[in-house]
């Protein structure tokens, strides 16, 4: 990790808070980096992710401290351990790290990957969908953007939807891509999703979503705006 890393954790940053700790003195010290770090590590999503999903990460704790603690880790120190990992690989470290400004993952390659993530998951009949939301709809990118990606499972595919979720989470770790993704039933992510800006349908088989949001991006559309707006 680059010193430039460590200094972002002492510096305050943008982020959304309950509203009755706006302007308050522990709203504005949850906005230093190490703060959103320190959160992020606890938590890693599971208060606004499908139950199934944390039971995985917490199995992968459980899994990966199984294999150390034969060989003398001590349990808290093996914990330590395994939570990271799973943070690292699973939790979306680079996406917050991206949110921070840190990472610099230029247009091109946010776009190559993108495109290369929606050819990955249309291989897979277990997904119905996968949507993203925000301002990228519009074309709207810079150092601080990710791209917040809901899957929809097909019926019956819950599990192999939320497994495959954790491989893509992990490449794109490795590949060095800011992604920000979770797994919802239709009626959930319709809910839970921001509704002022139009959703990119990133994969969609027989328009499956379509009673959900007849008002849309589709994804050869936001290739387009995308490319316009920010690679020249």
């Amino acid at each position: 990790m680059s010193f430039s890393y460590i200094i972002l954790l002492f510096k305050k940053h943008k982020k959304h808070l309950p509203e009755r700790l706006e302007g308050t003195f522990i709203g504005e010290f949850c906005r230093y980096g190490f703060m959103i770090f320190l959160s992020a590590w606890i938590l890693q999503g599971v208060r606004i992710t499908n139950w199934r999903e944390v039971v995985i990460r917490y199995a992968i704790d459980i899994i990966l401290m199984a294999i150390m603690i034969p060989f003398g880790v001590h349990w808290a120190l093996a914990f330590f351990i395994a939570h990271s990992i799973n943070f690292t690989l699973n939790g979306q470290l680079f996406a917050m790290y991206t949110h921070m400004g840190a990472t610099g993952v230029k247009a091109e390659k946010f776009l190559n990957d993108t495109i290369k993530m929606s050819k990955m998951i249309e291989k897979h009949k277990f997904i119905r969908a996968s949507i993203a939301y925000g301002s990228l709809s519009r074309g709207c990118y810079k150092r601080t953007s990710d791209i917040d990606i809901r899957l929809i499972p097909a019926e019956g595919s819950w599990w192999a939807t939320a497994f495959y979720a954790v491989w893509l989470r992990t490449w794109a770790f490795f590949v060095h891509y800011p992604l920000d993704m979770y797994c919802y039933d239709p009626k959930v992510v319709v809910k839970k999703m921001r509704s002022d800006e139009l959703p990119v349908m990133v994969n969609e088989r027989d328009k499956c979503m379509m009673q959900w949001y007849p008002e849309r991006v589709e994804f050869d559309e936001f290739i387009k705006i995308f490319t316009e707006a920010n690679i020249k």
